[in-house]
């Protein structure tokens, strides 16, 4: 899976990292409609790559460090009031129009094979933006406990007023750790746009491979050394960034990284402890089910969804529009704005980075969709579910200043609604529509194991942090056997992991695939039985945004709690039953290996 939502460019996020944000925006699910904002009906061609020219921001800065030198801020003023209020305003339009910015450099980056240029230039904005964010910070920290608290707290809520009383500034070293983490990471993403080997003298890349004219055993033994090769450069760059986020999480105030990571980056209110019993009941119930599930697809029908879903960008677009609507007027209403806008790059490009994300375009109240796609089934998957994330970031009225990052939820916007899309999969694909809906609940199903897989990976890797690249690629072997992954006898390592970018950008991300696929699930099966109110369900989570924690959130709209023992065996025995397998039974034909 290479899809995810990024609210900021990797770099930028450390503020938010750092500030831990916990802060619900208001009650908005009651109504179950959005929230009012403002959408500037702007095309993605007109929005220009500029930079950032922090002088307006610097002067509210030094106005607010005036105003409280002064003793202003001691005093009831409405004058003072009235200044206070533009300075906030101010504060938070500049950082709209920064984070803008850096999406808009990050969409070139990735449109562009992490050209090296367009690295150096995004490395350098995300150092300065998060210098600008640490210093705004400090400067909201002055109207704590002053007349003007008020006006920062009705957007930034209780929990972060306390938070403000007690910021200190990051230190010089944690600047300088983030902004080499940001280096590696971008070395990482040179390794996989262009990765080389050389054989006999003669230089070889995958391009180059795929289009010579070689045996099978000189195709095979190329390959293999072209694979070993990456991982060799990608696994010691991944190293050095277990390291640097040891040293990170060090310099927090954590133990390790793991921790960090859970609290801090990713807001989540369940622990890695807790975590791990769902890892065992995946193995125990998800595993075993997911050789079942392909079967009663013929190779025939595989065939012909692979020939009739082979499309470009728009025609996927057109083909999923109408369905939108049908599930929600304003979900139709917003996927009209994307295209009406051009908010997406979703064509196929020989220069585009293999990544797949939503990202927020402040300034003009937006969103935009990018993805280097399969040209197969997959895109369809892929665009449904980038749209979720679209739909829940166009509505999101949280200022990054305040952002929650509950990314467990957000991936319910973008899992849930694909496999809400199953409904019409006869209408998109005729006489092929069950495979495509079978596929749909296969990838539901790989999605959960995986996302338990890289996080127990990363789990074992981030506590032994001097394991040498060969001890990794053992783990990674031992573990995904565990979660149905088969080798060859005489392989003894696994590469695999390195092509999954989020081990990389996104350490510990990945389980948030998993838990949100659980409860995409459950909110299916709830469909099967009731579909308006999945669809109902559907839409308060879209509603609540990303504002409340996970486990919060799936009590908030009634769906069941996954670390509850039984949960996951009872989903397992639902869709089990479902799909008419026994428990003890077992798939004999070959029909995955013409589906892969």
């Amino acid at each position: 899976m290479k899809s995810s939502m990024k609210r900021w460019r990797d770099g930028i996020i450390i503020l938010l990292m750092a500030f831990s944000l916990l802060a619900c925006q208001g009650d908005v699910a009651e109504a179950r409609h959005y929230p009012d904002k403002i959408h500037l009906p702007v095309d993605y061609g007109d929005m220009v790559f500029t930079g950032f020219d922090e002088t307006v921001l610097q002067d509210v800065l030094e106005e607010i460090q005036e105003l409280y030198d002064s003793g202003a801020l001691q005093k009831k003023d409405v004058q003072t009031r009235l200044r206070v209020e533009e300075l906030y305003e101010s504060m938070k339009a500049e950082l709209n129009n920064l984070t803008t910015q850096v999406s808009l450099l990050g969409i070139q980056y990735d449109a562009n094979g992490a050209e090296e240029e367009l690295a150096e230039t995004s490395a350098e904005l995300a150092s300065r933006g998060s210098a600008l964010y640490d210093q705004c910070y400090q400067a909201l920290a002055l109207l704590v406990d002053t007349p003007y608290q008020n006006i920062i707290e009705a957007d930034a809520g209780e929990i972060n007023i306390e938070r403000l009383r007690n910021y200190e500034a990051l230190s010089d070293r944690m600047f300088e750790l983030h902004d080499e983490e940001e280096r590696l990471v971008q070395s990482y993403d040179r390794v996989m746009a262009q990765p080389q080997v050389t054989v006999d003298g003669e230089v070889w890349t995958e391009e180059k491979l795929s289009s010579a004219d070689l045996s099978n055993s000189e195709y095979r033994n190329i390959s293999e050394q072209l694979e070993q090769a990456q991982n060799q450069e990608a696994g010691e760059i991944y190293r050095e960034l277990i390291r640097v986020r040891t040293e990170i999480a060090e310099e927090a105030g954590y133990d390790n990284y793991i921790d960090y990571a859970y609290e801090v980056v990713y807001n989540r209110d369940y622990s890695l402890e807790d975590i791990q019993q769902v890892w065992k009941s995946v193995k125990k119930t998800i595993v075993p089910m997911e050789d079942y599930l392909m079967e009663g697809i013929s190779s025939r029908d595989l065939r012909g969804l692979h020939r009739d879903a082979r499309s470009d960008g728009e025609e996927i677009l057109d083909a999923i529009q109408p369905f939108m609507g049908r599930i929600d007027p304003e979900l139709g209403e917003t996927f009209d704005f994307m295209r009406n806008h051009h908010l997406y790059d979703i064509e196929y490009s020989d220069s585009k980075l293999y990544v797949g994300y939503t990202v927020g375009l402040p300034a003009y109240g937006t969103a935009f969709i990018f993805n280097q796609p399969y040209r197969n089934y997959q895109d369809y998957i892929d665009t449904i579910h980038e749209f979720g994330h679209f739909n829940e970031t166009f509505h999101c009225v949280q200022h990054d200043l305040w952002a929650d990052f509950n990314i467990d939820v957000g991936e319910i916007h973008s899992q849930g609604l694909t496999l809400l899309f199953t409904e019409y999969s006869d209408e998109l694909f005729g006489e092929y529509g069950d495979a495509f809906s079978r596929i749909i609940l296969w990838n539901m199903l790989d999605t959960i194991m995986d996302g338990c897989l890289y996080d127990e990976f990363q789990a074992t890797v981030y506590q032994n942090p001097d394991m040498s690249l060969e001890e990794i690629n053992r783990l990674y072997k031992e573990l995904s056997e565990e979660y149905g992954y088969q080798y060859d006898e005489d392989e003894e390592e696994g590469y695999y992991w390195i092509q999954v970018s989020h081990n990389f950008q996104s350490p510990f991300y990945y389980i948030s695939y998993a838990t949100s696929a659980l409860s995409s699930l459950d909110l299916w099966l709830i469909s099967l039985e009731d579909r308006e109110q999945a669809v109902d369900i559907y839409l308060e989570l879209a509603a609540l945004s990303l504002s409340l924690p996970y486990r919060e959130t799936i009590e908030e709209v009634g769906l069941r709690d996954i670390f509850r023992q039984e949960t996951i065996p009872e989903m397992a025995k639902e869709l089990r039953d479902y799909l008419g397998i026994s428990a003890g039974n077992r798939r004999s034909s070959n029909i995955w290996e013409c589906f892969k």
